[in-house]
């Protein structure tokens, strides 16, 4: 049987289990649907606060096999809730549960154990709100305990405590985790799962012995339970919420020194030794820096970090037990990438970040998540960056934090930094770049305001102040106007109004004019009148940039004087991009800077400005600001580049144009591609890194190649199809790690059925996660539609773990070869897609992410067609969804077709032009832009 007919038995087999899965694959809470509209009052999906839990005892017992009359992956539960109301009149009690069947409750005062008459319970499917109704008033300030007893579900869709596995010499070995954010605690014990709910907790498990056991804080007893079960107890925890609640069930091994311990599978032990040097050496860095010692909390006599094989997010910063993905936590320097290392440091320093900034200070609600994202995003950098020191990690926030959330934030459908949330959908949907990235870039926008030190003092008084409690944006903004009292005015509204500015500078005789209104990619001719506080620096010559501190103006238009202006060599606004705003220049400023950036030196740009001015010009250009034509020519500069950040913008922006160019003109665009990344090329050269290169360095160079490669570079192709080969015929010498993606995507693109099936049995048999995930990479660059089938059909199959089934999908989409093949797969095969990935949301989401890159009117129509014909199969929420792709299909189109002549004459002139053309477009690129006043 080839391995086309293997994979194809196994989609059909899994998808005949799927089937008749006890656990609906329409499931909203487990597959994160967005709800259209809410389907309760808003109101009704909060808790109210009459009554308030102390302290819980909570015991489980999981069976991860079946045990007599016992089902595999349920779990026997007991949980004891203190709980007391300050409140008159008080005739019910509120708390959440969810997939678990209670067995019996009761409500008893503490001081005596009075039992405490009750009627009949109600629950909301909904709201997941258990209501327990009492015959009489509880008294105010005095405690009751409420108690459970119950059966929970181990599902596999990683969430509340769910079942895991990984293979162990051929056999399968069945784990429990957990992972309890944003809403799931309620699946493991009945709970006040909201995280204003603070409470300690003791927590018992019942387990085989063959298990260990792990949860937040350290075992305090051990006993026999019964035969071949042990009771392990556990100390008592901090007053935390419940979503900060983990444990583990699996038979691993700990690698620890120094209070720190990684856990993981046996086989991956030998994989923990860098996470656990880099772990010790963060903490030690992070409580250094927020001067607040992690062991100086009751209970917190350890950290322990874990590796689950199967994870829904990248980590988790449960209070002393720390979960991660295993590609975020398992290294092995000749196995994994050194961007994987990197993320691997960036990863820890978050969850670590965390302990203090989420766990011993939480956010009230998730409407401000950021207080808790922003700030772990922020050490995610600067943290890392403490020990890491040789990683220019400041270079990468801009491109990668700054610039990245600013393309979500150019939409009508943005949303503020605090922002109201309801639901289980919203609670999970505010988990986004908003809350991550732009939390964090507003925090070093303060940092820079206040400078390093004071912005460290305010920290620090911050969380002293709010330690063990909770936290609403005025507590942060109190703090820090301690310090300065403007902080609160400047740093407020940017978390209050949805979006950013685009400011316009115009030069005259004695100054400039500066001007702000808010960037909208799609609508530039808006009227809105929202206005920033805008924080200002500007440089006109190399020694300026340096200059970050800010000072801030407000008002939709103000000047800054300055003589002799228009003598300047050029005026470039907000030194580092510190400020979170694009910037357009009149005709005249442009000029000036595309000169700079033509000349030797660029001008003394700093590396930073130079990489704002590249994203700026493609996100101008794509809002209609500035002329296409214009923005290409200043970018022609880009040849010259060697340096990562502005490199990293430019990848950025050209992944976005490469999208939109018409097919046409396709060709014109891969000899522009080949000719600006020809000098790059030859500078990183197809070689392994040095030991003494510059880490970033490293990176680009993994850029410059995958880009090379994959628009025909023939010296390119050539070392990367070779490199596979010798790869192919002798296994045992591994390829480099950071030339592994480039060499394993051409060699599979270049390849036949024969290098598809060694790589995918590579795949199949290797124990490192993020060897894995480099493999996917390469398979997804298959070239023939018999192995773009076999591809999806392994991506179907159960050798994909479900968290990686959605990257892998983009790998292979992100191939424009493969896109009528897929969109094809998916109409024939939706079926099966579906109960691979859990629900007809999952085909909308790859239907749409093929039409975003799509450019065949033939393709768009005849998934039109299948919708309409599979109407009810799909589901309503689906086919909306595919409805609205079809829409952005045509939008995107009309932007091609609109911009086409620009980009056409750009690179039409450029490739067929010759030198001379060039030359004489950069000296009329002060005319071109003259089109800008114009507009």
């Amino acid at each position: 049987m080839t391995l086309a007919e293997k994979l194809a038995l196994v989609v059909l087999v899994t998808c005949a289990c799927a089937v008749v899965s006890t656990a609906s694959p329409l499931d909203p809470d487990r597959y994160f649907l967005v709800e259209a509209e809410p389907r309760a009052q808003l109101e009704d999906y909060r808790l109210n606060d009459d009554v308030w839990p102390t302290h819980y005892d909570i015991e489980i017992k999981p069976y991860l096999e079946q045990e007599g009359n016992k089902a595999q992956f349920t779990f026997d539960g007991s949980a004891k809730i203190t709980v007391s109301t300050q409140k008159q009149n008080v005739m019910q009690i509120k708390l959440h549960m969810a997939r678990m069947d209670i067995s019996a409750w009761s409500v008893t005062r503490k001081s005596d154990n009075t039992i405490i008459p009750t009627l009949p319970q109600t629950y909301d499917q909904e709201t997941q709100i258990l209501t327990l109704p009492l015959s009489s008033a509880l008294q105010a300030n005095v405690e009751y305990v409420l108690s459970f007893t119950y059966v929970g579900n181990m599902d596999d869709d990683m969430h509340g405590f769910y079942r895991s596995y990984y293979w162990e010499d051929g056999v399968k070995v069945w784990m429990g985790s957990t992972q309890f954010q944003q809403t799931h605690a309620r699946r493991a014990f009945p709970c006040f799962d909201e995280p204003r709910f603070k409470a300690t907790f003791q927590l018992k498990i019942n387990h085989k012995t063959q298990y260990n056991v792990y949860s937040n804080t350290a075992i305090v007893g051990t006993a026999v339970a019964e035969v071949g079960r042990s009771l392990t107890t556990f100390g008592v925890t901090p007053s935390m919420s419940s979503y900060l609640i983990a444990f583990i069930v699996a038979p691993y091994q700990i690698n620890d020194r120094d209070g720190m311990g990684i856990l993981a599978r046996p086989q991956a032990q030998n994989q923990t030794q860098y996470s656990l040097d880099v772990g010790i050496k963060l903490l030690k860095a992070l409580e250094e820096w927020i001067d607040y010692p992690y062991a100086s909390v009751a209970g917190m006599t350890r950290m322990y970090m874990a590796a689950v094989p199967d994870f829904s997010a990248g980590a988790m910063e449960n209070w002393g037990l720390l979960t991660y993905r295993e590609t975020n936590i398992l290294y092995r320097s000749d196995d994994s990438t050194s961007m994987q290392q990197h993320r691997i440091a960036a990863v820890i320093s978050h969850e670590i970040a965390h302990q203090w900034f989420g766990d011993l200070v939480t956010c009230e609600w998730w409407d401000v998540t950021w207080l808790n994202e922003g700030f772990a995003r922020y050490y995610q950098y600067y943290g890392t960056a403490l020990v890491e020191t040789e990683w220019d990690l400041d270079h990468q926030f801009v491109v990668e934090q700054l610039q990245g959330v600013m393309q979500m934030d150019s939409l009508r459908s943005t949303h503020p930094m605090t922002h109201p949330v309801y639901t289980q959908a919203q609670a999970s949907g505010i988990f986004d770049n908003i809350s991550y990235n732009k939390g964090a870039v507003m925090l070093r926008m303060m940092e820079h305001y206040l400078t390093t030190e004071t912005f460290k003092t305010a920290l620090r008084a911050y969380i002293k102040d709010r330690a063990f409690k909770t936290t609403r944006p005025e507590d942060l903004f109190s703090a820090l106007n301690r310090y300065d009292p403007n902080a609160r005015s400047y740093m407020e509204p940017w978390t209050i109004q949805p979006g950013y500015p685009l400011v316009t500078v115009t030069s005259h005789d004695t100054g400039f004019t500066i001007t702000q209104k808010r960037f909208l990619v799609n609508e530039p001719d808006h009227n809105e009148q929202t206005a920033w506080p805008l924080p200002i620096t500007f440089a006109t010559k190399a020694s300026e940039f340096s200059i970050t501190r800010p000072a801030f103006y407000t008002g939709m238009t103000f000047e800054i004087p300055m003589q002799g202006a228009s003598d300047v060599e050029y005026f470039i606004l907000n030194n580092q991009q510190v400020g979170y705003y694009r910037v357009n220049y009149d005709a005249i400023l442009w000029g000036k800077i595309s000169k700079a950036l033509h000349s030797e030196g660029f001008g003394g740009i700093h590396v930073l400005n130079r990489a704002q001015i590249v994203d700026d010009l493609f996100n101008l250009a794509r809002g209609d600001v500035v002329p296409y034509g214009t923005a290409l020519e200043i970018l022609e500069y880009l040849k010259e580049e060697t340096e990562y950040a502005p490199w990293l913008a430019a990848v950025n922006g050209l992944t976005t144009l490469s999208r939109r160019i018409h097919a046409d003109d396709e060709k014109l665009f891969t000899a522009h591609i080949l000719d600006i990344f020809s000098k790059a090329y030859d500078i990183v050269k197809f070689q392994a890194p040095t030991a003494t290169e510059r880490r970033i360095f490293t990176y680009m160079r993994q850029n410059v190649l995958q880009w090379a490669c994959n628009y025909g570079h023939e010296e390119c192709s050539k070392a990367a199809v070779a490199e596979f080969h010798r790869y192919h015929q002798n296994p045992s010498v591994k390829v480099h790690p950071d030339l592994r993606q480039v060499v394993y995507c051409e060699g599979i693109r270049k390849g036949s059925t024969e290098e598809f099936e060694f790589l995918w049995n590579q795949y199949l048999t290797t124990n490192v996660a993020t060897e894995q995930i480099l493999i996917l990479q390469g398979l997804g660059c298959v070239s023939s539609s018999e192995l773009i089938t076999d591809m999806l059909n392994g991506i179907a199959s159960p050798h994909v773990r479900s968290q990686d089934k959605n990257n892998a999908f983009t790998y292979v989409i992100n191939n424009p070869y493969t896109l009528p093949h897929v969109s094809r797969y998916l109409q024939q095969n939706h079926a099966n897609w579906a109960a691979s990935h859990g629900s007809y949301t999952n085909v909308a989401s790859a239907f749409n992410n093929v039409l975003a890159r799509l450019k065949s009117d033939s393709e768009r129509d005849a998934i039109s067609a299948f919708i309409e014909s599979n109407k009810n199969i799909l589901g309503q929420a689906a086919y909306d969804s595919i409805k609205s792709g079809l829409e952005d299909y045509e939008t995107n189109k009309q932007f091609t077709l609109r911009n086409r002549d620009e980009i056409h004459e750009f690179l039409d002139n450029k490739i067929n032009g010759g030198a001379a053309t060039i030359l004489a477009n950069v000296s009329m690129i002060v005319g071109l832009l003259m089109l800008v006043l114009a507009r």
